[in-house]
């Protein structure tokens, strides 16, 4: 593997990542909901993405790019979890 190919399977692993690796949601039962949708929606779109590019492309560079326009298409809107401890946020 040369260093352009290496560099950008690095770039796709990035963007997986990056896709799903959503901050916590609030304790409340509908951020949790909305947690859990958005986490399901984006792993779909991976897996679509990555079926796609194994079977056309086969580019991870053109893989990459798609998957975050389509993580920036669905932006985290529920509430953050907030840790508390002994009166202060954390």
């Amino acid at each position: 593997m040369n260093e352009r190919t290496e560099s950008t399977h690095v770039d796709l692993l990035d963007a997986i990542v990056d896709a799903l690796d959503l901050p916590l949601p609030s304790i409340a039962q509908a951020d949790e909901r909305l947690y859990y949708r958005l986490l399901e929606r984006r792993a779909l779109a991976v897996r679509i993405t990555l079926r796609a590019n194994r079977t056309v492309s086969r580019d991870p560079q053109l893989a990459a790019d798609a998957i975050r326009i389509r993580t920036a298409e669905e932006p985290v809107t529920y509430a953050l979890y907030k840790d508390v401890k002994d009166g202060g946020d954390r």
